[in-house]
């Protein structure tokens, strides 16, 4: 470095991780002088954003704004309040509970530390909690809601509740008030692992997806790369935090670039009406049947959503009459793909060609690679339907003591096996078609039930539509359609029949098709077929 004249310059040391693949940055830390400076993990972001502006509001919650200012001393308080309880570098941080800006401080405290952050499904069973809990080994728990029959893992060492004190436990905030505001001195490498999210389990057990400084960062330098998000930015965290897409989508990149979160507790429609209006809220992030909640609201055709520049959605299939609903409305609905194993941004449909490209999922940010393959592993041809493969920086580093499973679905050459049908068209937009394992072959060719129930939802008296394969007696498989109709409307089992065989191939075309009041879908609006399977009779 070149000295000014009456200063001397100062040295100037990078200081390296190992050398690596193009997907790990090289270095993880800078020192001037030798001494060690401010940390380039995720867990420096909000002191770096307290330095450049403030003043700025990083999270509203409730009647309270907290500047990043604020923000910046409690995660540092935070992240030494952890270290004076034993939490290590490597060491794991489990959450439990609805949204709260605790998530939030106890990811960026995570970071500065070199931990991970453990989030678990607070709308899973209790059963299914114990064992996310027991395959985390955290060793401490954030905890809002604690169901009675939880049982707590033996590494667990404490507790923090963090709506108030609790038996046995510590409360959140005495700890945070009462711990050092110092510097965290931890080094942190770009491959520790930062956040530690566990699949929905809707095939086999939950697994646990680890994600890295590296993969998180990567993965907002992707979204910024196809979504214009803004200094100052507005959003609502509408999806859940134990969700990878609750932060990966929207929250996080916003915080990146200085703007504000509103957090606050399960939102119904009308609130997060509300919300937008009041704040003046510009992007947004939902998944399909929150998004829909709000079409329904009486409050829906008058409320003031000009602030609003785009809504992304994902990670469900996204009906075409949502997206039609939005646009009629003044708002770009952006239809999405992403999943937790790739932090979790695939693919995004630009809002130049959102009208155009209806229930296209878009084309692969900057730093991301897809390619769609036979069972064989050959690039399929354009148009045809195979498995949807990803590469980037952002694709996890694995699945958590689990070589196996990580072996079936990361490539030696760092492709990962999403298990997801999708084909691309002529401009290389990417529809995503279905789960792999739900298509089934019927005479005359393979069906994938979300291609029967695109069309479905098409017919104006289907709210929603949910499709299965049956085995008929002579063995070949046909398919078994169950239907949500729309309030006020009436159609039969015949009405809907013609209407898909005018847009579908015969041997896609349901053989039965059953009324029903609701669909069985998770807590994050995926339909559960094999609950539909069983209201077939198969299992």
């Amino acid at each position: 470095m070149r000295a000014v004249e009456g200063l001397s310059a100062p040295r100037v040391t990078c200081v390296c991780a190992r050398r690596s693949t193009w997907t790990r940055p090289l270095w993880h830390a800078l020192t001037v002088d030798g001494h060690l400076s401010q940390p380039v993990g995720v867990g420096s972001w909000i002191e770096r954003r307290a330095r450049i502006g403030p003043s700025d509001v990083a999270i509203i919650h409730g009647p309270e704004a907290v500047t990043y200012a604020e923000l910046a001393p409690r995660i540092r308080r935070l992240a030494n309040g952890l270290q004076d309880l034993g939490v290590e570098r490597g060491d794991r941080l489990a959450w439990l509970g609805a949204n709260h800006p605790a998530f939030l401080e106890a990811f960026f405290a995570a970071g500065m530390l070199g931990c991970a952050l453990a989030p678990v499904n607070h709308r899973a069973a209790p059963a299914a909690i114990s064992d996310v809990l027991a395959h985390s080994e955290p060793r401490v728990l954030l905890h809002r809601q604690l169901p009675d029959d939880v049982v707590l893992p033996s590494s667990m060492a404490h507790r923090l509740v963090v709506d108030g004190p609790g038996a046995d436990a510590t409360s959140y905030e005495e700890l945070v008030a009462g711990s050092s505001e110092d510097p965290v001195a931890t080094e942190v490498d770009f491959d520790d692992v930062l956040l530690l999210p566990h699949t929905s389990g809707t095939v086999g057990r939950p697994k646990g997806v680890m994600l890295t400084h590296s993969n998180v960062t990567w993965n907002v330098v992707n979204m910024l790369s196809v979504a214009d998000i803004r200094q100052g930015d507005v959003t609502i965290a509408i999806a859940p935090f134990f969700r990878v897409g609750g932060t990966g989508v929207n929250v996080l990149p916003v915080l990146f670039m200085g703007g504000s979160v509103i957090v606050t507790d399960e939102l119904d429609a009308g609130q997060m009406l509300g919300h937008i209006e009041r704040h003046r809220v510009t992007v947004g992030f939902g998944n399909p049947d929150s998004l829909a909640a709000m079409t329904t609201d009486d409050r829906w055709p008058s409320a003031d959503l000009a602030s609003l520049r785009f809504v992304i959605t994902g990670g469900a299939p996204v009906p075409e009459r949502l997206i039609r609903t939005y646009l009629e409305r003044g708002i770009t609905l952006l239809q999405g793909y992403g999943l937790s194993e790739a932090a979790p941004a695939v693919l995004l449909l630009d809002p130049a060609r959102a009208l155009r490209k209806v229930g296209s999922a878009g084309r692969p940010p900057m730093l991301v690679e897809v390619r769609i393959t036979d069972a064989d592993g050959r690039g399929v041809e354009q148009g045809r339907t195979g498995e949807l493969l990803v590469r980037g920086p952002n694709v996890m580093a694995g699945y958590w003591r689990d070589p196996d499973s990580t072996r079936r679905v990361l490539t030696p050459d760092g492709w990962l096996r999403t298990g997801d049908a999708a084909r691309v068209d002529g401009e290389g937009d990417v529809w995503i078609v279905d789960r792999l394992a739900d298509g089934f072959p019927s005479a005359g060719g393979m069906v994938f039930p979300g291609d029967v129930e695109r069309v479905l939802l098409e017919h104006p008296a289907v709210a929603d539509a949910g499709v299965v394969g049956v085995a008929s007696p002579d063995g070949v498989q046909a398919g078994s359609a169950f239907i949500v109709l729309a309030p006020r409307q009436s159609a039969d089992a015949d009405d809907l029949l013609a209407f898909v065989r005018t847009r579908l191939p015969a041997h896609a075309v349901p053989t039965s098709i059953r009324f029903v009041a609701t669909l069985p879908r998770s807590s994050v609006g995926k339909l559960e077929r094999h609950r539909l399977r069983e209201m077939s009779g198969q299992s």
